[in-house]
């Protein structure tokens, strides 16, 4: 797809009613698609797409959710825009309550160590993010607050 048309799409994408909608529909196609081939396809084929898995907060018990996610090396950003809905996504308030989680992509299955980035660390990962997904952008002038980007790095040892 050539950048001005994913540009494009991008745009689209990111209004209010059509992000809640894009996130439902992935939620609800690509959890199931990227659980039973491993994370070799997905709805999501245009941006890079994983499934998070990590235990509930209150339950424990283990909540799995496909992300668009930014590669940064060896390690995945996540962006915990929630589409700007103003409220904080689930996922991330799982993952502040942990320093670990497992991921599903096309490269296959990982263990991660979890790590909120703040700062001109976060600033950074910012950029790479609205590089990716212009639309994180437009969910940021919906909200009041900063909106969290999470790294998850690959277990080491």
């Amino acid at each position: 797809m050539s950048n001005a048309l994913w540009r494009a799409f991008a745009s689209f994408v990111a209004k209010p009613a059509v992000s809640v909608f894009m996130m439902k529909l992935a939620t609800a196609i690509d959890g199931p698609l990227m659980r039973a081939t491993q994370g070799k396809l997905r709805l999501s084929f245009i941006i890079p797409v994983l499934l998070l898995k990590v235990p509930g907060r209150k339950t424990g018990l283990l909540r799995e959710v496909p992300l668009l996610f930014v590669p940064d090396g060896a390690d995945c950003l996540l962006v915990a825009s929630n589409a700007g809905q103003g409220r904080l996504p689930n996922w991330y308030l799982n993952l502040r309550e942990t320093s670990t989680a497992r991921i599903v992509s096309s490269a296959g299955t990982a263990d991660v160590d979890v790590r909120e980035l703040d700062g001109a660390e976060r600033e950074a990962a910012w950029i790479k993010a609205i590089a990716l997904y212009p639309g994180y952008v437009r969910y940021q002038a919906r909200t009041s607050y900063t909106i969290p980007v999470m790294r998850l790095s690959p277990r080491t040892g």
